[in-house]
């Protein structure tokens, strides 16, 4: 499968044994999730990463290094019209992530298929580079992070193409290619759990890059992810592992909040602090997110402390009452309105400012959704979570 090349598996995903006679094992089958060919084994001088490269297509425009550049040119005199393509060089945006570890987006292009029907891929480079080689754990972390914030920003997996790996080798003058590395958890939709890809590459995502800041906004959602995987989890993993019932989607992203606001209230922030309502009653705890991410998200929902209250109530409910009866709908809906605040919520807080938020909440993919909100809203028979629906028609 991998040809006649030096090849190296790694990361282990499970070793097993079997015996046929007394306690020696006859066979042990060990399972990886990587492989990587063309190593130069007998000038390595560690087998542990310098760097790895991830080629993502699609996705140049949502990180802003598009390196292909288009004109249609108009017929003129005896001659017709004409299509151009270019690359054009992008400069690489790169940021320390930690020290003496790096991460890079770049982007590249490839020319393939035959003279008449030829075929240009441009696709986003995102890499890291370490000053002294490292363990592939420590490379994978921040490249599985940077994939699922590009997840989340197309709504579904979005896998990378090909990959490098350099390794620290002896220099012996003779020229060598990159070793070419192919992982699962990286480059291949998980067969299990309902993942699911984009439904368009096309589409305009839920935010670009640069709401959250550009380069440095991805090192702090790298950073946060790794710090605060409890309040990322709920909404990383549906495009990772794969959507969860809608029942246990709600407490987990419920979960989450509890989590973030319980972590702020305890470092003093006032946001963080729940209002009184009435004695020995505070607001439902996601009102002080609502208002933390900025009038965007009032306004979508429509009603900030009805929505609220409906949602903690789901929660609530869905924990503790045997009886409850609900609308499938309904908790669907509302928690993928929570996902949005959470979503909103967290980015805000990598970028610094409240345009992410704005950002998801204006962006086109929700357009139909918070129309129809927007009208329901000015009738008070209806209630809210039956509105709560994308492409709900409101007669």
């Amino acid at each position: 499968m991998t040809n006649v090349t030096r090849s190296i598996f790694f990361d282990i995903a499970g070793i097993s044994q079997s015996n046929v006679m007394g306690e020696r094992a006859s066979t042990q089958t060990v399972r990886t999730r990587g492989v990587i060919v063309n190593v130069p084994l007998a000038a390595l001088k560690d087998d542990k990463f310098l760097a790895v490269e991830l080629e993502v297509p699609k996705v140049t425009r949502w990180a802003g290094l598009t390196s292909i550049r288009e004109e249609i040119v108009p017929p003129s005199g005896n001659r017709e019209k004409q299509y151009r393509a270019e690359t054009v060089e992008v400069d690489p945006l790169e940021l320390e992530i930690r020290r003496g570890f790096n991460l890079k987006l770049d982007s590249t292009w490839h020319v393939d298929g035959p003279d008449d029907r030829r075929t240009i891929n441009a696709p986003l480079v995102v890499g890291t580079i370490s000053r002294t080689p490292r363990k592939w754990h420590d490379h994978l972390v921040p490249l599985l992070a940077v994939q699922d914030l590009i997840n989340l920003a197309h709504e579904g997996f979005v896998p990378a193409e090909q990959a490098r790996v350099e390794f620290k080798i002896e220099d012996d003058g003779r020229p060598r290619d990159s070793a070419t590395l192919w992982n699962s958890r990286l480059m291949a939709l998980p067969r299990h759990g309902g993942v699911s890809s984009p439904k368009s590459m096309t589409e305009v995502p839920l935010f670009y890059l640069g709401h959250i800041g550009g380069v440095k906004g991805l090192r702090n959602w790298i950073r946060l992810d790794h710090e605060h995987g409890r309040a990322t989890g709920p909404i990383t993993n549906t495009y990772r592992y794969g959507r969860t019932g809608i029942e246990v989607h709600l407490i987990e992203l419920a979960v989450g909040m509890e989590y973030w606001t319980n972590l702020h209230k305890k470092l003093g922030r006032a946001w963080a602090q729940p209002r009184r309502l009435r004695k020995k009653t505070n607001e439902p705890l996601p009102m002080s997110i609502g208002r933390h991410v900025g009038p965007a998200f009032s306004d979508f929902v429509g009603d900030l402390d009805k929505w609220s209250q409906l949602f903690w109530d789901a929660y609530t409910s869905l924990k503790h009452a045997p009886s409850y009866e609900y609308d499938p709908r309904d908790i669907e809906i509302l928690g993928d309105s929570g996902q949005l605040l959470l979503l909103g919520e967290l980015l805000n807080r990598v970028a610094g400012n409240r345009k992410p938020m704005k950002a998801i909440a204006h962006s086109t993919s929700n357009r139909e959704f918070k129309s129809s909100l927007l009208q329901a809203n000015s009738s008070p028979q209806r209630d809210v979570v039956p509105l709560l629906r994308r492409g709900t028609q409101v007669p």
